[in-house]
């Protein structure tokens, strides 16, 4: 099964991916912020990751630096 790390801050909007995502099969692992997102990655392997560039605390900017 595809994985996708899927970062919002916004609740409303992470539960609408989420679920659009879930039903066309993918799973979902659901991050706040980007120090959530890089705690999440660092633990396992994501096939894709999703991610709102303006998150509080580690921003998408920022994690893609850490990430490289």
């Amino acid at each position: 099964m595809f994985t996708v790390l899927l970062v919002e801050d916004s609740e409303d909007s992470r539960d609408a991916l989420s679920r659009r995502l879930s039903r066309r099969g993918y799973a979902v692992v659901p991050a706040v912020d980007g120090a959530d997102a890089l705690c999440q990655a660092s633990a396992r392997r994501f096939d894709l990751i999703l991610m709102d560039m303006n998150l509080p605390i580690l921003d998408g900017w920022a994690f893609a630096c850490k990430r490289s």
